[in-house]
């Protein structure tokens, strides 16, 4: 997979962020039959052993042929991160199990909010537009899950609420220092590999105590190899091309795109009908993602151009990954 050519680093961190959440977004479709057949351990265990063997052997080849060396960066570091990566999957996983779907989107969809905030305090300035940005988006997610705000929703668990919270945090952490823990310049797939591999050694252990299910139909083998290839190692190479152009606090709010594209496979593939106001939501996030864009292109021009201060977006082009 290589980078689109000719265009500017904010340009292709957003069509990196884009492809990264349309990846993302088809796991929801992929992996509920996976669920109910495998379980969560098994399911995650298969998923990013299947994504270390194909982003393993992809990088070993291309680096026989002059790609990037998989071993010349911090391995302990990119381990410690794809460990983290994997518990907070699992964490999503459990908390998914506990909560409502419309519970669960609204209080997952905190951790832009975090990411920006750090971003902040990590001295990226972020410029009010961007605040803007965010509260367009964070709107639109809230309409998309009109029963959470009309009481269609049960009991609400709190040991849910915890771990939804608690994936929130660790996605904002993931984001921040997968953005910084390797060396300038560490090609996106190298990043990937060393994620998924890291998430497959904290699976090990579970796997260990619950138990490994085997797929026992070709139909569930496909499934796994589809949820290895595109919600695993397709969205990982691709979140990690994009942090090379965009800070984080700019691709956690591409990123949220993932509820838009989710609701159309819901539509498209399991046959659910969607409310008015659902649609509405999608929309509201897409404006908010333009909007957002829109100020990172700008804020990108007049960096280049010598006009105007830096904010979150100058920084993105300054950022430990950029190139």
């Amino acid at each position: 997979m290589s980078e689109p050519q000719g265009l500017g680093g904010p340009t292709r961190g957003a069509i990196w962020s884009v492809l990264s959440a349309l990846s993302f977004s088809t796991a929801a479709v992929v992996g509920k039959d996976l669920l109910n057949n495998l379980g969560i351990f098994s399911l995650l265990f298969w998923r990013f052993a299947i994504g270390s063997v194909v982003l393993g052997g992809g990088v070993t080849l291309w680096h026989r042929r002059g790609g990037p060396d998989l071993l010349a960066i911090p391995k302990r570091r990119a381990l410690a991160v794809g460990v983290l990566y994997g518990v907070m999957v699992t964490t999503g996983f459990f908390a998914i199990r506990e909560l409502d779907v419309s519970v669960y989107i609204v209080l997952v969809y905190v951790y832009p909010v975090l990411v920006m905030v750090a971003s902040s305090l990590l001295g990226h300035r972020v410029s009010p537009m961007m605040w803007v940005a965010l509260a367009i988006v964070m709107a639109g997610i809230a309409l998309t899950v009109p029963e959470l705000f009309g009481g269609g929703v049960g009991h609400i668990s709190t040991l849910g609420l915890v771990l939804t919270v608690t994936q929130s945090f660790m996605m904002a952490a993931y984001m921040i220092i997968g953005s910084r823990a390797l060396p300038h310049g560490t090609d996106g797939v190298v990043t990937a590999t060393w994620m998924v591999f890291g998430a497959f050694l904290a699976s090990v252990p579970m796997v260990l105590i619950g138990g490994l299910a085997a797929p026992r139909s070709a139909s569930v083998i496909g499934e796994i190899l589809l949820f290895a290839l595109i919600p695993t190692v397709c969205s990982n190479v691709c979140f990690f091309f994009a942090l090379r152009h965009l800070v984080p606090a700019v691709v956690a709010m591409l990123m949220t795109l993932e509820v838009a594209f989710a609701i159309l496979w819901s539509v498209t593939f399991l046959g659910e009908t969607m409310r008015p106001v659902k649609i509405l939501g999608a929309a509201v996030v897409v404006a908010g993602v333009l909007v957002a864009q829109g100020v990172a292109l700008r804020n990108a021009r007049a960096e280049r151009s010598g006009a105007g201060g830096v904010d979150d977006t100058d920084a993105a082009l300054k950022s430990p990954l950029a190139v």
